[in-house]
């Protein structure tokens, strides 16, 4: 029988062009053991007409369809599901955790968005309310997606780009108090870099990272299941 492998959801930003940035993850994760898929929510290939009538619920159930769908590749270790998500994706991956259980949880400029509305086509929200709404100080009680990262008990690494004109430092430092019942959180800021990440060497940079803190979180996941193959022998 051949060994069970880790697996990696990748949530896109509503504005993503990271086509490039996922095949490149995918290049580095798949020879190593990965089996990674793309969710299939609003990015920047999207045709216009669909994305206006996209709401945030609507890409929650497709983000849960990819996840499933992910889940039950042949060979997956159930306990060895990771997602990862940027912005617009990775307030959807955060989400996702209320109803399903990754071990590990990766967020680069985390979005995030008030309960209300939410089955409102997100263009049609009002972008200058939601960002006063990012530059408070919210708790997981008065934020679902928030609430959710409170209930999270696997690994989180939470990405934030130092010149972020998109994403507040306010809204990550919601995130990271949120996530004081993770297994491990670990934070890395990205200096210099834009939310887009438009240098190539803040791409390259986001990209040692997230495959490093992949390759440990599998690494300890492997260590695991010897010990427990040694107790059980």
């Amino acid at each position: 029988m051949a060994p069970a492998h880790p697996s990696l959801l990748v949530c896109p930003g509503w504005n993503d062009h990271g086509k490039p940035q996922y095949e490149r993850l995918r290049a580095v994760l798949e020879p190593r053991g990965w089996h990674c898929r793309r969710a299939g929510i609003p990015d920047a290939d999207w045709d216009r007409a669909e994305r206006k009538s996209e709401s945030r619920a609507d890409s929650l159930a497709q983000v849960l369809k990819d996840y499933d769908a992910l889940a039950e590749t042949p060979g997956a270790d159930a306990e060895a599901i990771g997602v990862l998500g940027f912005s617009y994706g990775a307030y959807e991956a955060a989400m996702l955790t209320a109803s399903r259980s990754p071990a590990w949880l990766a967020l680069r400029s985390p979005a995030l968005y008030p309960d209300e509305d939410w089955t409102r086509p997100k263009e049609e929200l009002d972008s200058d309310a939601l960002q006063r709404y990012r530059r408070l100080r919210i708790r997981p009680g008065e934020n679902r997606a928030l609430a959710c990262c409170a209930a999270f008990r696997g690994d989180v690494l939470l990405l934030e780009s130092g010149c972020d004109e998109v994403i507040p430092c306010e809204v990550i430092e919601n995130y990271a108090e949120a996530f004081g019942n993770a297994r491990s959180l670990t934070r890395r800021v990205l200096p210099g870099a834009d939310h887009e990440l438009s240098a190539e060497q803040h791409r390259a940079a986001y990209h040692a990272l997230a495959v490093s803190w992949l390759d440990e979180r599998w690494s300890e996941r492997r260590v695991g299941m010897r010990a427990g193959d040694a107790r059980a022998a």
